[in-house]
């Protein structure tokens, strides 16, 4: 760990740190309301050789944190060879997880960590057993989730609830908050619901269809939760408020995304986007030189990973440890 730390500052004062989700799979078991990636056809998976390939090329052009996702990255049968290659090359890396059920088979947890894995994302979106199923599509996700955190334990893994905010908490994010850590989670990140026709990535549905208002509001409570000190939530307050002055207006929003400069995409086929949910390719990772990765500022969603990511560029090596307590704990707030 103290390594890949010294790696973030070192790229940092180069002028080249950049933060980067490699989808390396469009295959989910979830079935999620807000997500259409698991109705894609056919699925895909990266190619062993080549997603190697793309890891180093991305720890040459400054990428000092990885995160692995999809779809659902556990189905892919190589996930521990990325995870290896992302701590070989000195880069945090997170491991994304929507089926719990993925944890608790052939030893993965244990082989997670001895990768070298930082960090695994659960995805937790209620308190209520009954609505992460019907959520989800998924059975049983609770009695799973417990089963598998009581796994997790038995390592030094650290978790992450990946908590997306919608129409079932936005109004009680901290009931959302106890259920997490009662559960044993680490960490809690908030995701900000958005609609995407993205081609890789389509992102919408009824249960993220919430007006502006009642965004705010739970972003709102989230701040001041995070301000209590009672909840490790890792969003900082600064990028929260800056979503909130989005949704009142585009042009209130003081700090822009660095989406496709200092945070990236890079789905299945190998092109890298600015994010997930824009259409442009920058190019393709395997071939591509870093000189196309300098794009404008862009201010126009509030996806949640690349605009928090981007605050660090905004407020310098002050802003670093919000993202860095995730992973050693500290509770920072700005």
């Amino acid at each position: 760990m103290r390594g890949k730390n010294r790696n973030i500052f070192r790229n940092y004062l180069k002028g080249t740190l950049r933060f980067t989700e490699f989808a390396i799979t469009n295959a989910c078991i979830a079935k999620c309301s807000f997500c259409e990636i698991w109705k894609q056809h056919p699925k895909v998976f990266v190619d062993k050789e080549k997603a190697l390939t793309a890891i180093d090329r991305l720890a040459d052009f400054g990428v000092s944190h990885l995160t692995i996702t999809g779809g659902e990255p556990l189905l892919h049968p190589q996930v521990l060879a990325f995870v290896e290659r992302a701590t070989k090359r000195k880069m945090n890396n997170a491991v994304l997880n929507a089926a719990p059920q993925l944890l608790m088979r052939n030893e993965i947890l244990k082989r997670l960590e001895d990768a070298g894995c930082d960090l695994l994302s659960i995805s937790f979106d209620s308190g209520d057993p009954v609505t992460m199923a019907e959520s989800r599509q998924i059975p049983h996700i609770m009695d799973e989730m417990a089963k598998a955190m009581d796994l997790v334990h038995k390592t030094s893994l650290k978790t992450m609830a990946s908590v997306l905010i919608w129409n079932d908490n936005y109004n009680n994010l901290e009931e959302v908050c106890f259920r997490a850590e009662n559960m044993g989670f680490t960490c809690i990140s908030l995701n900000y619901p958005t609609f995407s026709k993205s081609q890789v990535y389509p992102l919408g549905g009824e249960g993220i269809s919430l007006s502006r208002d009642k965004v705010i509001q739970g972003l709102t409570e989230a701040i001041r939760l995070k301000k209590s000190g009672k909840h490790q939530i890792i969003n900082s307050v600064i990028s929260m408020q800056n979503i909130i002055n989005y949704l009142k207006d585009p042009a209130l929003a003081r700090y822009p995304c660095y989406g496709g400069e200092h945070v990236l995409f890079v789905d299945w086929f190998f092109d890298v986007r600015p994010c997930m949910q824009l259409p442009q390719v920058l190019g393709n990772i395997l071939t591509m030189e870093e000189t196309a990765l300098h794009q404008p500022p862009c201010n126009n969603c509030n996806m949640s990973w690349y605009r928090d990511f981007s605050m660090f560029f905004h407020g310098g090596l002050r802003t670093i440890p919000v993202w860095l307590e995730a992973f050693s704990g500290p509770k920072i707030i700005f």
